[in-house]
């Protein structure tokens, strides 16, 4: 029995036809795009690994110019939309950069997934970050101790309905989840989802 045969314009394999070749052509043709898509969050996500890094001061304190000082080759410009404006840096250079600053975190951490992650973020790619690693980030705590003041005025909770410190690493570990990383990440519609995962209802 004959598995499939060619016709002049479909292929058929055991009855099932696909498209001619040039079907296929046109429309990968009539598919394809300009430009890479945006990566959304992906400057956030390289800022939050500079932070773990520790090796360059904050944003605001010179990150850009501390970062020029590591690699003279790059140039402002490119650097402030790789920080800034979620655009990703050529093929190589990114994976050069990843590998330096995973290379700086005092766990083993591995280089593919921290760039697949900055890429994508969650929930396409899980977080790397070890919520111990998080925790102990600064400028997270900082943010998370902006998110808790601002839930417990907004929903009027008394201090004496909760346990802080449980409270507060239940706004850390839902930042996580919901790759917050910088304050500007934080929308008002974050804000009842917060209160509903930080203070569950019995």
């Amino acid at each position: 029995m004959t598995r499939g045969h060619k016709d002049l314009g479909a292929i058929v394999v055991d009855g099932s036809a696909r498209k001619s070749l040039p079907e296929y052509a046109a429309a990968y043709a009539g598919s394809e795009e300009g430009e890479l898509p945006v990566s959304l969050g992906f400057s956030a996500r390289l800022n939050m690994l500079w932070d773990l890094a520790d090796v360059v001061p904050s944003q605001i304190e010179g990150r850009i110019l501390s970062i020029l000082g590591i690699n003279s080759q790059w140039r402002e410009s490119d650097v402030r939309k790789w920080l800034q404006r979620d655009v990703l840096p050529p093929r190589l250079d990114f994976h050069n950069m990843v590998r330096f600053l995973v290379g700086q975190l005092q766990d083993s951490h591995n280089v593919q997934r921290w760039e697949a992650f900055l890429l994508y973020g969650s929930p396409i790619v899980s977080s790397p970050v070890k919520h111990i690693m998080y925790r102990e980030d600064k400028s997270r705590r900082d943010i998370a101790t902006m998110i808790f003041a601002q839930i417990t005025d907004k929903y009027e909770i008394s201090p004496s309905a909760y346990a802080a410190d449980e409270v507060f690493q239940r706004c850390l570990t839902f930042m996580h989840k919901l790759n917050i990383y910088e304050l500007r990440d934080f929308q008002s519609g974050h804000m009842e989802p917060f209160k509903n995962y930080m203070f569950p209802s019995d």
